[in-house]
């Protein structure tokens, strides 16, 4: 799953976070197990400038990343519902198998600190259904799911 970005040719998060003028990079995996569905990336990058951009890649899909500018209002929920989960101590969601559909990988940049942790989103437990809630209603596009076809 954490190779993925690298085969949709993204750089990897660490890299985007120490990029110039970046303040922040939030990246969300899609895994779907059952591969009805296609596996994506949702990036988001904020910068000093204000700037908040979304770039979603589909794997299988030979065209350039979707992207979107989003406002600073639209992402900070999300930023406020990770920290009251504290999200930077959190580790994976217990319980997981590989049969569990879909699988999200929740990273966060900033800097040269990076953390992630795996959940199902379909296991409404706390903290992390806090997240999950928070990434549905901030990032919709990013969850945007496509067939495989």
């Amino acid at each position: 799953m954490s190779q993925l970005p690298a085969r949709l040719g993204l750089s990897d998060l660490a890299t985007a976070a120490r990029g110039s003028g970046v303040v922040s990079a939030l990246e969300v995996i899609v895994y779907q197990g059952q591969r009805q569905l296609r596996h994506s990336v949702a990036r988001v990058i904020e910068t000093h400038l204000g700037a908040v951009d979304l770039l979603v890649a589909y794997e299988g899909i030979d065209l350039s990343p979707l992207r979107m500018s989003l406002e600073r209002g639209q992402i900070e929920p999300l930023h406020k519902a990770l920290d009251a989960a504290r999200f930077s101590r959190l580790r994976d969601q217990p319980g997981l198998s590989s049969d569990e559909s879909p699988l999200w990988l929740v990273q966060r940049a900033t800097g040269a600190h990076l953390h992630g942790i795996i959940l199902a989103p379909n296991k409404p437990e706390p903290p992390f259904s806090r997240i999950v809630n928070a990434i549905d209603a901030c990032l919709p596009a990013a969850l945007r799911e496509l067939p495989l076809r």
